[in-house]
């Protein structure tokens, strides 16, 4: 199927599935697009809509998304677990404090546009980015980092399945 917003799209069933050309932090990524369906198995101008906004508001919102995720990591997972050997732990928790030490530490993986449902329970226009982390030893559980975006603003920063 192809969208007039979203493009070349493939269902698997419970998302339409398709890549999105992206900058982020200056380089040029291509990332996976899912769009979750409805009951009617159709996409919604409503989730037209929220991808629309997200995707012209991109360019002033990167500059927050990079603060928000080196303010999370640092207030909320640098140090949270991992080995007892104080050399072995500082290689878990690298130092983060700029943008491109950020940039080194995490990829943005995935867009996912919820169903008109949970953007009705959320208020408005919800977007969710997924990233990879280098960070906390080797992921096992794919848990690396979901940001939700509520009418393009950050709702919450959080593992993937909290966030999202």
């Amino acid at each position: 199927m192809t969208d007039p917003v979203f493009g070349e799209l493939e269902s698997d069933g419970h998302y339409w599935r398709g890549k999105q050309m992206i900058d982020f932090g200056g380089t040029l990524y291509t990332v996976g697009l899912s769009i979750e369906k409805e009951n009617d198995n159709e996409i919604t101008k409503e989730q037209q809509e929220a991808f629309s906004h997200f995707l012209d508001k991109w360019p002033e919102l990167q500059t927050k998304l990079i603060e928000g995720l080196i303010q999370y990591y640092n207030e909320e997972e640098r140090f949270a677990w991992g080995p007892d050997d104080e050399e072995e732990l500082a290689q878990w928790w690298p130092e983060i404090e700029t943008k491109d030490a950020l940039l080194q530490a995490v990829t943005l993986e995935t867009i996912i546009v919820p169903r008109d449902s949970i953007m009705n329970i959320k208020g408005g226009r919800y977007i969710y980015l997924l990233f990879s982390r280098e960070w906390g030893g080797e992921d096992w559980d794919d848990n690396g980092i979901g940001v939700g975006f509520l009418n393009e603003e950050i709702d919450k920063i959080a593992y993937k399945d909290i966030a999202f």
